[in-house]
């Protein structure tokens, strides 16, 4: 676990550790021990112990057999984040209006470290092949929301990001090389909008938005289909203005909200 360097009086290093035993659990580990967790996090055994048991009694974590796994109660935490955005709030009916009317699965995300989080989502009920939940992550480099939010980002904070990322093939069509995806941002910066076609998930094409408040990118739109539903350019021709169009009114309705 990497501890904070922080002098203030008032931080609570027992908090921090609490938060890093959370982040551990993840769909590809889903359940540790007491001593993994505690080696994982070079935290000693008897404070992993009293996270632990903290989380239990809160209902936030159960054991079973000395193998601990996060609860249902957890999602509260990620909805409390996820309602308190103003993009979230808004997004919902505009989405689900784009979703119904061209007939496409409709998200919102925002970029934390290497990962885009959609935080809002709309899905045409003929079209449920690749549902990702709102609270999904995926790697940022491998979708098209995520490539608009790089390309937002300084020179110094995407290099730092892509210091030590191994790009990871998910599809032939997946950017496996930083030199290739430098290339790409390019691109997606001189157009203002990005496209995926078929980066993580064969058969699915997508094409993203920025989102901008006071001239910052916060979040991406995205607008995503089957190949047998559009091309590439069908995309560009056919859902780019929309997604543009409602991007405006969110950035309108955001500005009012802030």
């Amino acid at each position: 676990m990497t501890k904070s360097t922080t002098n203030d009086d008032e931080y609570i290093p027992s908090l921090e550790k609490g938060l890093a035993v959370i982040a551990l659990f993840s769909s590809d580990n889903p359940e540790w021990t007491l001593s993994q967790i505690s080696r994982e996090l070079k935290i000693t055994p008897g404070s992993t112990r009293r996270i632990l048991r903290t989380l239990e009694l809160l209902g936030y974590a159960v054991n079973n057999d000395g193998r601990f796994r996060l609860t249902a109660k957890v999602l509260g935490l990620g909805t409390a984040y996820l309602s308190s955005q103003p993009f979230s709030q808004a997004a919902g009916p505009l989405l689900r209006e784009l979703a119904t009317k061209y007939h496409i699965n409709c998200n919102l995300a925002i970029l934390d470290n290497r990962d885009v989080v959609y935080v809002a989502r709309a899905t045409y009920k003929d079209f449920e092949n690749y549902y990702i939940h709102v609270g999904a992550r995926v790697p940022a480099y491998a979708t098209s929301s995520g490539k608009v939010l790089l390309a937002s980002l300084s020179p110094e904070e995407l290099e730092t990001l892509l210091d030590g990322w191994t790009l990871e093939a998910f599809t032939p069509n997946t950017i496996a090389s930083h030199e290739k995806l430098r290339e790409v941002l390019n691109e997606v910066r001189a157009r203002d909008y990005a496209t995926n076609d078929q980066d993580i998930f064969l058969g699915q094409r997508s094409i993203s938005v920025p989102l901008r408040i006071d001239g910052k990118t916060t979040a991406a739109i995205v607008a995503a289909t089957s190949v047998s539903r559009t091309t590439l350019q069908g995309l560009v021709t056919d859902l780019l203005p929309p997604l543009q169009a409602a991007a405006r009114e969110l950035e309108e309705t955001a500005a009012v909200l802030l």
